[in-house]
Parts: structure tokens; sequence; C-alpha cells
């Protein structure tokens, strides 16, 4: 048993891969309306208490991704901050047109998943 849980997140660790170090982490900004102007690494948190969030895709194609926080809505996401009052977002997020990018926000950092490799 204990080695099939070694197995197991030694492939998890291997599909979850940060992307190289950057000196900007993802922050949050509380809006009330999204600016015309986006920066990268930024989450935009829309209302009060936050009920969306957007971002700038983090794989470089520049489109914007909206998140609903909103717990009935679906899809939805849960969105923590740490003590830092750096993000996580749950699930992971994944653009099912364009770029198609998958990848996990954990506290400020995005986490690429990807397919795994034999």
């Amino acid at each position: 048993m204990k080695r099939a849980v070694l197995r197991t997140w030694a492939a998890l660790k291997r599909l979850l891969r940060p992307r190289e170090h950057s000196t900007n982490p993802v922050r949050t900004i509380a809006v009330d309306e999204l600016p015309d102007e986006l920066q990268p690494n930024r989450l935009y948190l829309l209302g009060t208490p936050p009920w969306s969030a957007a971002i700038v895709c983090p794989c470089g194609c520049q489109e914007l991704i909206h998140l609903s926080l909103l717990p009935d809505d679906s899809p939805a996401w849960r969105l923590r901050l740490d003590g830092n009052a750096l993000p996580s977002l749950a699930p992971s997020v994944w653009r099912t047109k364009g770029c198609q990018a998958h990848f996990f926000l954990r506290h400020g950092e995005i986490f690429w998943f990807r397919p795994y490799e034999e």
C-alpha cells in the first residue's frame, strides 16, 4: 500500500511542474470594473466580496480569462489568500479554446499541468 502511494505521489509531482521561477508572483487587485489595460501577473477581483476574477493568460497569448467565484455557478473557483496575500485558486484553470493553457495557481505561483511522460 505504501509503495502504491509513493508511486502515485511521484507521478503527481511529474504532472505539476513549476514554470521558471519569476520575481513577479501573481498578486491580487480589487477593482469595481476591469481596467482598459490589464497587467500580467495580476488576478483582478471584481466586487466586494469578490464574485469574479480575471487574469491575462500566463502562457503569453494575452487572452483574458474570466473565472466565477460564485459557489452556485458551474464552473466556479474558490479563492484563498495566504498570509502574504498571495492568491490560490481551486480547481485548476483550463482554457478549452485558443492556447488550451492548463495551470494551477498556488500561493501566487503558476504551476503548469503537463501530461504524464514515461
